[in-house]
């Protein structure tokens, strides 16, 4: 029929009219030639239909109109129609129609398969569904927040954050005999966020390589004393001693640092932490340096008697604390004590430093860090024994702003030492009790030295730690 339909439109049907054995059907703008006659055998149907020579019309080559309904009076017979198989028969032999030689469009050539949009209705979809989720309210609120996979790894015990894995598994097929990662002991397997850090508790020891050199009497361990700092100025000249005791704050004497202090700054001070031998480089953990950012010096400073004899130095960086910000074995903090009120005496405590080993002209200082052990001494007594050794009866002690330690027969700080901390171990926990101010002399028997009195100042140093 489309193909009647093609020959009719291009006008090459008969203008005679209609013989007796042709009807026309009502309805139709152009005849639509049938046969009446019985129809002819069609192809066998062991042969497959081909599509039609370049040379005729294709059934898809022109338009296709739909026909109104046929409203005609039925004729007597049946026409032949051409049962919907899926294949194109071949022209009936009653048929034989003049060949089109003035139709050249390309002709297409079809197959039997069946090709379905399925390709296309596919990509429309997913093309939908991309274009609702760029609309979506969701996608615009969190469009700039781009979560980055996480990555898994070994971490240290108690660090990794169990979240219940939402939104950060991968579900995948586990290989049988792949390989799965052990970590070392301490350390667990963690595939989500590790942002609960382990951080290192003051006032304590952790493990550390040895030095290669085996130290020698009176000498700290390697890491012994991990909040030991040294003062120096910017070309590595000693300038004094000083005790970590946070991320940001060094806690130091003013009398050593007057001459270095400019309005408030230090701009030639720098701090080092970690270090152990002063003037060699072998140690297994390097030290790190810090730049002084700000000097805090105590207000009621009096240079004459040392009394409020403390500085506290703002750091420019903070200094780590935990394995995952990158801590250093030999750096760490020491704890202030708990409150303004706490007492020390009777304790035996530990001075550390690069101190002079001698006073005078004589002493030299330190290359390797010191330690000394000096009991603390109860302030009545340290008044009596200094009024007996030069200051006379009329001397006050003024303990806010000391405590006395030593007077032990060669045990004690000496020149040099000024800023180096006095720790007392409370609890398995160093506490930095004093700071190294001043002497009469140096270890001289039933003459005790005088430290900053931490724990009487406590209250000022916490507000210069708060202060921005």
């Amino acid at each position: 029929m489309c193909l009647w339909l093609i020959t009719a439109c291009l006008g090459v049907l008969p203008t005679n009219p209609a013989p007796p054995n042709i009807f026309v059907v009502q309805g139709v703008p152009t005849p639509i030639l049938q046969p009446t006659t019985a129809a002819t055998t069609p192809a066998p149907t062991t042969t497959t239909a081909k599509p039609p020579p370049t040379t005729t019309a294709a059934a898809t080559a022109a338009p296709m109109t739909t026909a109104p309904p046929n409203t005609a009076a039925p004729t007597t017979g049946s026409p032949q129609i051409d049962p919907r198989l899926g294949t194109t028969p071949g022209l009936s032999a009653a048929i034989q129609l003049p060949p089109i030689t003035s139709y050249n469009a390309q002709v297409t050539l079809y197959d039997t398969a069946v090709k379905f949009p399925r390709e296309r209705r596919s990509l429309i979809m997913r093309m939908k569904n991309l274009y609702d989720s760029f609309n979506s309210p969701t996608y615009k609120s969190n469009k700039h927040n781009i979560r980055k996979r996480q990555s898994c790894s070994c971490v240290p015990s108690g660090t990794c954050v169990n979240s219940g894995g939402a939104g950060m598994i991968d579900i995948r097929i586990v290989t049988p005999g792949a390989t799965v990662t052990q970590c070392s002991t301490g350390q667990t397997y963690c595939c989500g966020a590790t942002t609960k850090q382990n951080t290192i508790a003051c006032g304590t020891l952790q493990s550390v390589p040895s030095p290669g050199a085996n130290p020698g009497s009176g000498q700290a361990n390697y890491g012994e004393y991990p909040w030991q700092a040294l003062v120096l100025t910017k070309q590595n000249d000693y300038i004094a001693g000083g005790v970590l005791i946070d991320q940001l704050n060094v806690l130091t004497v003013t009398h050593r640092m007057t001459s270095h202090i400019v309005s408030g700054t230090a701009p030639n001070v720098k701090v080092r932490l970690g270090e152990w031998d002063a003037g060699g480089s072998y140690e297994p953990i390097p030290y790190q340096e810090y730049t002084v950012q700000k000097v805090f010096s105590h207000p009621s400073y009096n240079p004459n008697t040392l009394q409020y004899d403390i500085a506290v130095l703002r750091l420019s960086a903070p200094v780590p604390f935990s394995p995952e910000s990158g801590s250093a074995a030999t750096i760490n903090r020491a704890c202030l004590p708990p409150n303004s009120n706490s007492v020390y005496t009777g304790l035996r405590c530990w001075v550390s430093g690069w101190g002079k080993n001698m006073f005078g002209m004589t002493g030299q200082y330190q290359q390797i860090m010191k330690k000394v052990d000096v009991p603390i001494v109860a302030p009545a007594t340290c008044q009596s024994q200094l009024q007996a050794a030069r200051l006379g009866p009329n001397y006050v002690l003024d303990t806010t702003s000391f405590i006395c330690a030593g007077g032990e027969a060669n045990k004690d700080a000496c020149t040099g030492d000024g800023g180096s901390g006095l720790f007392c171990q409370v609890n398995g926990q160093w506490v930095v009790v004093g700071l190294v101010a001043w002497g009469l002399g140096c270890a001289n028997p039933n003459v005790p030295a005088a430290y900053v009195n931490i724990a009487a100042l406590l209250p000022w140093i916490q507000q210069q730690v708060a202060t921005a």
